[in-house]
């Protein structure tokens, strides 16, 4: 890949689609796209279907939300197909597809998924980055990556995912986590240096934190850790 191709594809997508401009909303069970000129121009709805018939009963589930900065949408399709009573799964299939500005698919990943709270996805504001939670056979991934999806960096696997953020200025990125029959793990991500930092939940307010955009983790009013301070500690 060239040098300019990099530097394009990590750009914002905005810088990308500077000649189309157009923009997503989600309005009730649907995300729609208009045009430069307003003009609605293209929907996908959102909701939970189900088929039965004599051998089996096919669920189909599609989620979906729009970038901050309204450029990019996504969606999340769960297809499952149960036995008659619903007691055994015959077969599970998701997908994760992610739109440009003018209602096109730029692509998607089989391996997303929805952490136990919140979306499998989040954008940066600007969309240049976006974190998707990954789900296989060794558990979840965390994979930051570009609005193409060009990969920036994958750390895990975590056993269970709880929920992902992302900072808005796609600096630091905060992971909740547990492994079974044991107490919960938040982990904070710098993305730049790729330093990572994991702290007990339990040592937590109420077990919770939150990250700002300087990378400063605080949990009640107290600061837990901070990543410039840490980092002016280091020789």
């Amino acid at each position: 890949m060239s040098f300019l191709l990099t530097l394009l594809l990590l750009a914002p997508p905005c810088v990308q689609a500077a000649s189309t401009q157009g923009w997503w909303s989600r309005q009730g069970r649907s995300l729609v796209v208009f045009d430069s000129s307003g003009t609605l121009s293209a929907e996908i709805g959102l909701g939970k279907w189900e088929e039965a018939t004599a051998t089996r009963l096919d669920v189909r589930e599609i989620t979906g939300g729009v970038s901050p900065d309204k450029r990019l949408a996504w969606t999340l399709e769960r297809n499952t197909s149960w036995n008659t009573a619903r007691t055994t799964a015959l077969e599970k299939r998701r997908l994760l597809r992610v739109y440009g500005d003018a209602g096109r698919e730029l692509w998607e990943e089989p391996f997303a998924d929805a952490p136990q709270e919140g979306d499998p996805i989040i954008f940066s504001q600007d969309a240049a980055l976006c974190l998707v939670a990954l789900r296989g056979e060794l558990g979840w991934t965390a994979s930051v990556r570009s609005w193409a999806s060009v990969p920036v960096w994958d750390t895990g696997p975590y056993p269970n995912l709880r929920s992902i953020a992302l900072t808005p200025n796609g600096r630091y990125v905060m992971l909740s986590w547990r492994e079974t029959d044991t107490s919960a793990t938040h982990t904070f991500l710098e993305i730049s240096s790729k330093k990572r930092k994991d702290i007990p939940s339990g040592t937590l307010h109420l077990g919770q934190a939150t990250i700002s955009a300087e990378g400063k983790v605080t949990s009640g009013k107290k600061t837990v850790f901070d990543f410039s301070a840490a980092a002016a500690k280091t020789p």
